[in-house]
């Protein structure tokens, strides 16, 4: 649907921009569903898998229980997360790109790129600022493929033991969005928000190398 009030979209957000990311490697966040995961466990996974053993063994070790009760346990905490799909493939929601953009702003502000304060006519914060005035348009950021390029494998820590968190990945992901804003950053300003961006990246366990990019595209509309 359309809104009533569309003719009046370039004075409200005079300033657009289409971009292009390309991911080097994205890891997928969202838990898949139940059922997916058994599945898709069952016909990858044997009882052989070293990374299960190494789980039950550091799960008796810790615990105190014998290998029934710890192959049990591991075998409860075994979690599949990935990307979300439809008709034209995987993709991300434009919330988490927004997500990355006040990220980057974050570690911009606190390294001095940017200034902390004074933007705006109230002399708002950046990161409010910026959550406030800054729109991806898009609610699906596709991410040119329709399967995974495979998954990753690494150990989880909670309360109730040791399990194992597999993740889908996306290698040499390329994702075209649209920026909508009110203010009118300068050229630097930008550059200053997505060289941060890059090197911090976008999706999940960036603390773990994925996500990072480079920005390829970036015109006025």
């Amino acid at each position: 649907m359309t809104s009533v009030f569309a003719r009046h979209t370039e004075k409200a957000w005079p300033h657009r921009f289409n971009g292009t990311l390309n991911v080097r490697t994205i890891a997928g966040g969202t838990p898949t569903d139940s059922k997916v995961a058994e599945s898709w466990l069952k016909t990858k996974l044997a009882d052989k898998d070293d990374l299960i053993r190494e789980a039950v063994a550091k799960t008796m070790a810790e615990r105190g229980v014998d290998v029934d009760q710890a192959a049990a346990e591991v075998d409860s905490l075994k979690h599949l997360n990935g990307f979300k799909r439809d008709d034209t493939g995987l993709y991300i929601e434009g919330r988490q790109l927004k997500a990355a953009l006040k990220e980057a702003a974050s570690v911009a502000v606190a390294s001095g790129k940017l200034n902390a304060r004074g933007w705006g006519k109230t002399n708002k914060g950046l990161l409010s600022y910026l959550a406030e005035h800054v729109m991806v348009v898009e609610d699906r950021l596709h991410l040119g493929v329709s399967e995974a390029t495979g998954i990753t494998q690494r150990f989880v820590h909670t309360w109730r033991g040791t399990g194992i968190q597999y993740e889908e990945y996306v290698d040499d992901a390329k994702i075209d969005f649209t920026v909508i804003t009110d203010h009118d950053f300068t050229a630097e300003q930008w550059a200053m928000i997505w060289l941060t961006g890059e090197q911090q990246g976008i999706g999940a366990s960036r603390s773990q190398g994925f996500g990072r990019y480079e920005v390829v595209r970036w015109d006025p509309a």
